[in-house]
């Protein structure tokens, strides 16, 4: 572990409590303070303490893996790092505008700028009038300069895949990985081309011959035709040579700092994966939103879906323990996806992609289950913060016909199910999404051959040990709530996604999802990501879809059999309608009120409510 520099300072401070005692007493008697022996033992602990304790970089940081606590990281009290351009040429000072021509000799063009936003789901009108190596402000939390890492980390491959991306962003991204990445971290930087047909694009164009003159940059080009996002992942993952992978869209920015968090866990355990703290570029201005701090960490829903959900009271006692935990890395069960790290050997060993899914969507779910269920960790690292355009829609299809983009990623998920969720996981997945009952998933027999090899745990240990997502066997009822007069259902109203959304009634869909509720053996009536809490403890107050909080008494629902009533425990109110909106509301309980009886679409008899 190197030098024990908290036993240095206690030592340190054992040795110079006698001399300075020493000094207090003798201060008024110079002639016995010159003794050459005391002077002699002064410079020898100064230079001690320069040289050990305040030079050292101190191994201390706090690393949990899945099993064992591992107190062997590098971070602690080094000063402050200046970060210098990775690759000092011109253009990290002179402004590079795409095919050389500056925006001010330009003239505004409304229409062109609308156009351009409609095909790309951006404002490439903007991007391309932005210099491709525009200077981006250090965002991160000071805490963030002051940890030190390794000098002998391994080297990444930085991996971009496009297709039909506009070349300003692809070369932005491009020019923000070296002008703040560390020259000897970087391998390569490999762009891979998805077949894309813009002319922009194509061999020839500025784009291409810029690229040329950039170091360590390669461009390869798909030679299987158009495979969509996952594929093309794959194939560019075997062509990459660097010890590590580190995936990045072809629409982001890098800031100060961002890649030696990223590898450094996987320095310390080649079954890591890391993901970076991912900030905003706004899709119609480009301006970048980027928060210091990061407290929250990937979790998971049962159709799913990757969600942001508030640290746990374990993780933030985790952070607690490491000498700057504002910064901490945090423990997260599943990842964005886009932009993550992982070594590049133990990516291949466990399967990289799963080549049976399609273009987009699910495969961080799949990745993220390999990681933690095959024998790794995964972990979200605040101080590497890459900024991303987030677009409102995809600017390309996922295939020919209506409804293509849905069954495509339907596919993509079903097949995670079917790989992943073992026993009555699979049958409960299947309530919350009925539609994918009758999507076609394809062979899974490779996967779950592989799952098999590699000796992959079950789900439950995902539940119990990764992620508590309460199954259906914790659970009194599931299932739509409807109105016992009519064909209403409560319904998150498209809210799944907003804290604090008011929960309303809408007909009955059947489809699970916004209407699909878990009625919990404690009492909390959980949803897609939030659990029914109120704004209020008097008649008329809302009932509001927000985070499961376990200091909170507001948050718990008693159901009578009997009269079919929701009692809202604390105030003793019953869930209610209101009669001018569609929100549901706590009032006064009455029996014979029928906006007032709820039924629960499948209960079960061992566990009567």
């Amino acid at each position: 572990m190197g030098v024990d520099v908290v036993k240095m300072r206690v030592i340190f401070q054992l040795l110079i409590s006698p001399v300075l005692r020493y000094i207090s007493y003798y201060t008024s008697k110079p002639s016995r303070l010159l003794n050459k022996g005391f002077l002699l033992l002064l410079v020898a602990l100064t230079a001690f303490y320069f040289i050990f304790i305040r030079e050292q970089a101190i191994f201390i940081h706090i690393h949990i893996g899945q099993s064992e606590l591992l107190e062997t990281s590098r971070n602690y009290l080094k000063r402050e790092v200046k970060w210098e351009p990775a690759f000092t040429d011109t253009a990290v000072r002179t402004p590079i505008y795409l095919n050389d021509r500056n925006p001010s000799q330009i003239p505004y063009d409304k229409e062109e700028e609308k156009a351009l936003i409609d095909k790309f789901q951006f404002n490439k009108y903007l991007s391309d009038r932005t210099p491709i190596n525009r200077p981006m402000k250090d965002f991160r939390h000071s805490s963030c300069r002051m940890r030190k890492y390794p000098d002998d980390m391994p080297s990444a491959s930085v991996v971009m895949v496009f297709y039909n991306e506009a070349p300003s962003v692809v070369l932005r991204t491009v020019h923000s990985v070296l002008n703040k990445s560390p020259p000897h971290l970087i391998q390569e930087i490999l762009l891979y081309d998805d077949n894309s047909n813009l002319d922009e694009l194509l061999e020839g164009s500025w784009f291409t011959n810029h690229i040329k003159t950039l170091p360590k940059v390669r461009l390869e080009r798909s030679v299987h035709g158009r495979g969509g996002l996952i594929q093309a992942k794959t194939h560019a993952g075997r062509l990459a040579v660097g010890d590590i992978l580190v995936y990045l869209d072809a629409h982001c920015e890098c800031n100060d700092g961002w890649l030696e968090p990223l590898i450094y866990p996987i320095y310390l355990n080649k079954t890591a994966c890391t993901t970076p703290n991912i900030d905003s570029i706004a899709w119609q201005d480009l301006n970048i939103h980027a928060p210091e701090i990061v407290e929250v960490t990937g979790g998971l829903n049962w159709i799913l879906n990757m969600l942001w959900s508030p640290l746990s009271a374990e993780e933030q006692q985790r952070r607690s323990r490491d000498p700057f935990p504002v910064t901490a890395d945090i423990r997260t069960p599943t990842m964005a996806g886009g932009l993550f790290a992982i070594d590049r050997k133990w990516f291949l060993e466990i399967g990289m992609y799963d080549e049976g899914q399609s273009i987009w969507g699910g495969e961080n779910i799949d990745l993220s289950f390999r990681v933690w269920l095959c024998g790794g960790e995964q972990w979200l690292c605040p101080c590497s913060k890459v900024a991303h355009i987030f677009r409102p829609k995809h600017p390309y299809s996922f295939g020919d016909g209506e409804g293509q983009n849905f069954e495509v990623v339907m596919k993509n998920y079903k097949r995670n199910a079917i790989v992943w969720l073992d026993g009555p996981h699979l049958d409960f997945f299947y309530k919350w999404k009925p539609q994918a009952i009758g999507i076609d998933a394809g062979d899974v027999s490779e996967r779950l051959a592989l799952k098999k090899k590699l000796g992959c745990k079950n789900f439950d240990y995902f539940l119990e040990n990764v992620w508590p997502l309460p199954a259906e066997k914790d659970c009194l009822a599931t299932g739509a709530i409807s109105a016992g007069y009519d064909n209403q259902c409560l319904d998150n109203a498209g809210g799944s996604d907003t804290h604090g959304q008011h929960l309303q009634l809408w007909g009955c869909h059947n489809l699970g999802n916004n209407q699909f509720w878990m009625y919990r053996k404690d009492r909390r009536i959980l949803g897609l990501l939030y659990v029914f809490d109120v704004d209020g403890l008097t008649p008329g107050s809302h009932v509001i879809l927000v985070w499961i909080d376990h200091k909170s008494n507001r948050q718990f629902f008693d159901y009578n059999t009997q009269t079919q009533q929701l009692v809202h425990r604390a105030s003793g109110l019953c869930v209610d309608r209101d009669t001018k909106t569609r929100d549901v509301i706590i009032d006064t309980c009455d029996v014979y009120r029928l906006q007032q009886r709820w039924d629960f679409q499948y209960t079960y008899p061992d566990r009567p409510l």
